[in-house]
């Protein structure tokens, strides 16, 4: 069996190792790999091969694997090969495939969701049960049974007596900045709403990003977590840092992050896991519709409204839906900082927010507060702007701050952003009439967003009137180099803008 020294690696997941590409022909990254190192062993999740980034008798561990194994940088451990079998799970994957007609019963699906968790089957057949999704149509009832089988699959967590609210969203559309308004919305008015949100995986800034950029601690346990809920009414904090729902946090990390696939059975079941590991009892769900998003159009958003409450129904979850636009950004900020200062200049003084911002909260916040009995039916969002404008829903946001152990007098001012900017101007006068979301995402990404916690978009024109050398929306970042490519981006194929003339026709 081949020995490595280790060397020390950042590498996330943190189950995974790295080898030199160049002198380990033999190792197959689709195999399974067990380290060992004096009779202790630990299942390798994944083994990524490099050139030039370790020399030939070096492995790359993260902390966590090398505290499993009590090895320590310098030492020696083995890599070794546990084979190549094919899972039973796989089998029964292949069976649903080719045999027209044929559904996963219960028992199917808690086979196959068990070797997923247990690391059990590799990243390639855990591929193919995704991208098989995509081909063949899920019965609702699969569906219903992949949910429960993901929620099964880590904690869950018993709320007492206390109804538990939640907001999600669908996402695809940069500045979503949403949360971090409707959560002090609901817990003001005595709702609890425990909200656990992820960091961004392909977007400038996931809403657990924007709350690190306020000085916010987001990782806590599942006690920590329901003391601060029960106690204040709401939070805001990661998903990672909880045990519930593993087996998706191990597809998200082999399949869809590096395939950059989302079935609708995965998804729904994604979703709807974590809110029944959570014990959310109701749920509005933002569903963004339009070009750049998950969803093309309203039509297709009212059939997964539609399928959405079905499953909720079935694991008793009362879920409504908002299909809202998402052809161009929320706000005017993106980019952790960016968006951290503009969600908290909202909540300070709801009249210097952007429209477009206020208007999606609340009318998401008013959903959920006509479900919890609050107000009647088409009076929920004059009710939530009512709390966001009075200055409750940041009273309430200074609580959660506090008690996520930030500063609860925090101003928007206060929170950094890059040094290094570019002013994208005008190219002509006219009108904006269109942001191109995967252009602006590219370019904020570039910049160094979300990782770099300061860079970002502003816009300064957004469906308005612009005149040729205006300022369309600012650039920013911490590095230099960095602020180039984001440039580059921008005359990479589509405009980052469209801008139309005023005069359409002369007859």
């Amino acid at each position: 069996m081949p020995e490595y020294k280790v060397v020390t690696s950042k590498i996330d997941p943190k189950d995974a190792v790295i080898v030199s590409a160049e002198n380990n022909q033999h190792i197959v990254t689709q195999a399974k790999f067990a380290l060992s190192f004096k009779g202790k062993e630990a299942k390798v999740g994944q083994v990524f091969k490099f050139k030039c980034l370790l020399e030939e008798n070096q492995i790359g561990l993260t902390q966590v694997m090398m505290n499993k194994l009590g090895v320590t940088e310098g030492e020696m451990v083995t890599l070794q090969s546990v084979g190549r079998t094919i899972s039973k799970s796989f089998s029964l994957i292949k069976q649903r495939i080719t045999q027209p007609g044929k559904i996963f019963t219960k028992n199917e699906i808690d086979q196959i969701v068990s070797d997923i968790t247990l690391d059990n089957m590799t990243p390639l057949e855990e591929s193919v049960f995704l991208t098989s999704q995509m081909l063949q149509e899920w019965s609702i009832g699969e569906v219903e049974c992949l949910t429960k089988a993901r929620a099964r699959s880590g904690e869950t967590i018993n709320w007492g007596e206390t109804v538990i609210f939640d907001k999600h969203s669908l996402g695809g559309v940069p500045g979503n900045k949403v949360t971090l308004l409707v959560v002090p919305i609901i817990a003001a008015v005595g709702l609890t709403i425990p909200k656990t949100s992820s960091r961004a995986i392909t977007s400038p800034s996931g809403t657990a990003d924007t709350m690190e950029a306020l000085g916010c601690d987001i990782e806590f346990t599942i006690d920590e977590m329901v003391d601060i809920a029960q106690n204040i009414g709401g939070l805001i904090a990661w998903t990672g840092g909880l045990n519930i729902v593993p087996a998706d946090e191990k597809i998200i990390r082999d399949v869809q992050y590096p395939l950059g696939i989302d079935p609708e059975p995965m998804m729904m079941a994604s979703v709807i896991s974590k809110k029944i590991a959570m014990g959310v009892k109701f749920l509005v769900l933002d569903i963004p519709c339009g070009y750049g998003t998950k969803v093309a159009n309203l039509d297709t958003g009212k059939r997964l409204a539609h399928r959405f409450s079905e499953l909720g129904r079935l694991v008793g979850i009362r879920i409504e839906s908002g299909i809202t636009y998402g052809s161009s950004p929320v706000g005017n900020a993106i980019g952790p900082a960016l968006e951290a200062r503009e969600a908290l200049t909202s909540l300070k003084n709801s009249l210097e927010a952007p429209h477009s911002l206020v208007g999606k909260s609340t009318s998401l916040a008013g959903i959920l507060l006509e479900m919890a009995g609050k107000t009647i039916p088409g009076t929920g969002q004059e009710m939530a702007y009512e709390i966001l404008n009075s200055g409750k829903a940041y009273k309430k946001f200074q609580q959660i701050l506090e008690a996520q152990n930030a500063d609860p007098d925090l101003k928007p001012a206060d929170i950094e952003v890059g040094s290094a900017t570019y002013e994208y101007l005008a190219p002509q006068s006219g009108y904006v009439v269109e942001i191109d979301n995967k252009v602006i995402v590219r370019a904020a990404r570039a910049a160094g967003a979300p990782m770099d916690k300061r860079a970002g978009i502003y816009f300064h024109k957004k469906k308005d009137s612009v005149k040729r050398g205006e300022i369309l929306f600012t650039l920013y970042s911490s590095n230099e180099k960095k602020l180039a490519a984001a440039e580059a981006e921008l005359v990479k194929g589509d405009l980052p803008v469209t801008i139309e003339g005023m005069l359409l026709a002369r007859e």
